[in-house]
């Protein structure tokens, strides 16, 4: 009897059996014809930031609050698609979405079992019932299942195998809001996908059975045996080699989650929230290097840490080459419980102060009007009882445009903005991307190039990046492909090439910036100070890269220690220092010469200049309209200031003139006796207080230079002379000595000097 029964009941699982499998072949081949062919894109994935090397430094939640990082399969490695295939769809490569074995297996073991104990989902069904939104949160009922099959069939006809694999890998969840293998592999291991080992890849794949079931933080003997059973099961089918399956046997499971990198903020920020951004990219190239990031924020937390808590700093870094912005911080008090730790200080419109001054000079360079010798005035005269004061509140009567530009006089850049024409210069700063500056001319003023307009740290970057790219600008680029845009000539490169020779004035630095820059690196630099001590701006520039450093309170509350050669100027230059590969500076570019000019002037010299010197010129461009200082009256040359020079209505305690240079050798009026029979004997000529490199006259004609401490020698004929000496900055000082035989008789009258 007991015989009897077993029969019969085999005979019903059979019957079962073959009308469930005829039932779910039939219900799949009728949805064949019927359900539409499975698409997909539905799913945003996380927003992930690499930098211009490739490395993943910032990544955020999907749309869907999940970290979702779908990558190629050829970037997943070897294990994970390996292991897959061996225990979610051993015969993937042969069927056709349907593994008809499988199938069968599965049914004829749930029906002796009397309950579910196998499944014959294949990869491709997984894929169906993950991606297609039309069947997801569906019951498991066997329409829903005849369904998923037919569909899986009709997916391996539009679709690849390794498309399918990949899919799948990226589609599938991993416990908590993780999603696809590179998601996975970084938060449980720390590392790509395509670096995890055979054991990690095991204990990943095991959770696609269970993902809450086999967490590996929370359940880990559930993951531990699961892990092992799959490693062991790879081993007798000869997917793993022995030592491979005993190493992965004994590797410790993860007991954490590994957050996902969330560098660079504000950089992250300006990239999300950029329109070039395409909003279904999974893998975003910026042009951040992450090593100067590193640099720049190293060097501006350390300077944080000596400023009021209520001060920020933010920087940024350009690569003058392509045009990508390879550092930013927005403030360097991010993350701090300030209540404005969180503003990017970079994008918000301030007060420059004088950190625009060299546009008005680069524009004036430019249409010849000008040149680094052309002597200015800084003088309050022919302002109309609103001359504009220097920062020392002195004047220093007149200087050369290299010196004005130098030391950020401001009278003479109202001069230099009023001759190269406000509307001019206001439609090269647009060019140059100070965007910001959208009123007329007339709306500014003078005050235009004295700070009162607004711009903000990327406009600065942008301007100033053109002055080093040669007066080519181009956007800032914050993705990779955006790099090396066309650029658009604003101004001549000898122009460009002017300004920053004539900012690239070591003499101005404090010793701390020159010990901090070296002895070999040349730089250019500007700092500003706005109005009331809210702003302290810097900005520097080699041909490698360019740096913007603004200082301030993000409410704009003043300081005293907001002043741009003090609070900011450091920061740029530690800045530089540490990003710059190697000092390198800019060869003289083509369409620039030197003239010869009056060393007063620096206009070309008349009968009436008795000291010239060697100066630069734009070709063809720079004007040529002589010296009109120096005039002959009686014989003899005499100086005719022009009227704004002469600080006439100028109180004298507002004038301090600019420390003179002064000669110690030789002693004005001194005679020197020439031995009779000695020859090539030779007189010393030494000056005090010069600056850079010293020139030298005897009688009106080039002698020889020298540098600004060193002893001059030089023979004198017999008779009277006129002897003077002109620095790097344009100033001259002019002395007169005898030189006789013994016995002849002295000249009572001196030779004209000036």
């Amino acid at each position: 009897m007991a015989d009897i029964r077993k029969l019969k009941n085999l005979r019903k699982k059979l019957k079962f059996f073959a009308l469930t499998l005829a039932v779910l072949a039939a219900g799949a081949m009728s949805f064949y014809f019927s359900v539409p062919e499975p698409t997909f894109g539905k799913r945003l994935p996380s927003p992930a930031l690499y930098d211009a090397g490739g490395k993943l430094f910032h990544v955020r939640l999907s749309m869907e609050e999940e970290w979702y990082l779908p990558i190629p399969l050829s970037e997943m490695g070897k294990w994970l698609p390996l292991v897959a295939v061996g225990v979610e769809d051993r015969r993937f490569y042969e069927h056709r979405g349907l593994d008809w074995l499988a199938l069968g297996r599965a049914l004829w073991q749930n029906a002796r079992a009397g309950r579910v104990v196998s499944g014959a989902s294949t990869i491709t069904s997984q894929v169906v019932r993950l991606a297609v939104s039309e069947w997801e949160g569906r019951g498991r009922t066997f329409t829903t299942k005849a369904r998923e099959f037919a569909q899986a069939l009709k997916l391996e006809r539009s679709m690849t195998k390794n498309e399918i694999l990949e899919t799948y890998l990226n589609l599938a969840p991993f416990g908590g809001n993780i999603r696809g293998v590179q998601a996975a592999s970084l938060i449980y291991f720390g590392k790509p996908a395509s670096r995890i080992s055979p054991g990690e890849a095991c204990l990943l794949v095991g959770m696609l059975k269970g993902p809450s079931l086999y967490r590996p933080d929370r359940r880990p003997e559930a993951a531990r045996r699961r892990r092992d059973f799959i490693v062991r099961l790879l081993k007798r089918r000869g997917a793993l080699a022995s030592d491979e399956a005993r190493l992965a046997l004994i590797e410790d499971l993860p007991s954490r989650w590994i957050s996902l990198p969330w560098r660079a903020f504000h950089f992250a920020e300006m990239v999300l929230n950029g329109q070039d951004r395409p909003e279904n990219a999974s893998k975003i190239l910026t042009t951040l290097n992450l090593e100067l990031q590193t640099k720049l924020e190293a060097v501006l937390e350390r300077a944080a840490t000596s400023l009021p808590e209520n001060i920020t700093v933010a920087a940024g870094v350009v690569d003058n080459q392509t045009g990508a912005l390879a550092a930013w911080v927005g403030n360097v008090r991010f993350g701090a419980n300030g209540r404005n730790s969180w503003v990017d200080c970079g994008l918000a419109p301030r007060s420059p102060g004088s950190a625009l001054k060299p546009f008005a000079y680069l524009a004036a360079f430019d249409k010849g009007l000008l040149a680094p010798g052309s002597l200015l005035a800084d003088s309050p005269l022919a302002f109309s009882g609103r001359a504009p004061r220097n920062f020392d509140l002195t004047y220093r009567g007149a200087v050369s445009a290299r010196v004005a530009l130098a030391d950020s006089l401001n009278a003479p850049a109202v001069r230099v903005l009023r001759l190269a024409g406000a509307d001019h210069v206001l439609t090269l700063m647009r060019g140059l991307g100070l965007d910001s500056l959208n009123p007329a001319a007339a709306h500014y003023g003078d005050s235009l190039i004295l700070g009162g307009c607004e711009i903000t740290v990327l406009q600065a970057l942008s301007a100033y990046s053109a002055l080093a790219n040669g007066g080519v600008w181009r956007p800032v680029a914050l993705l990779k492909e955006q790099e090396n845009a066309r650029g658009r000539r604003m101004a001549s490169a000898a122009a460009a090439w002017m300004v920053a020779d004539a900012l690239d004035h070591r003499g101005r630095l404090s010793t701390l910036a020159r010990g901090t820059l070296g002895e070999q690196w040349r730089v250019a630099l500007k700092t500003g100070t706005s109005y009331g001590l809210r702003d302290a701006w810097a900005a520097a520039w080699t041909p490698d890269y360019t740096v913007a450093v603004w200082v301030g309170n993000p409410e704009g509350e003043p300081w005293s220690g907001l002043v741009g050669a003090r609070a900011a100027a450091p920061l740029a230059l530690t800045t530089m220092r540490s990003v710059s590969p190697k000092p390198r500076w800019y060869n003289p570019p083509n369409g620039l010469e030197q003239r010869e000019v009056c060393a007063l002037s620096g206009r070309p010299p008349t009968g009436a200049c008795l000291v010239t010197r060697r100066d630069w010129a734009i070709r063809g461009v720079t004007r040529d309209t002589p010296c009109d200082i120096h005039v002959i009256r009686a014989g003899r040359s005499a100086l005719l200031w022009p009227s704004e020079m002469t600080q006439r209505d100028t109180p004298p305690l507002e004038v301090r003139k600019q420390p003179e240079i002064v000669f110690s050798s030789p002693v004005a009026g001194a005679t020197y006796y020439l031995a009779p029979l000695a020859k090539d004997q030779k007189i010393p000529l030494r000056v005090e207080g010069a600056a850079e490199k010293v020139w030298w006259y005897m009688d009106g004609r080039y002698i020889g230079a020298s540098a600004p401490n060193e002893t001059f020698f030089h023979g004198f004929p017999d008779g009277r002379h006129a002897v003077s000496a002109v620095d790097a900055q344009g100033r001259t000082a002019s002395t007169y000595l005898n030189v006789a035989l013994p016995g002849k008789r002295r000249q009572e009258t001196p030779p004209p000097i000036f």
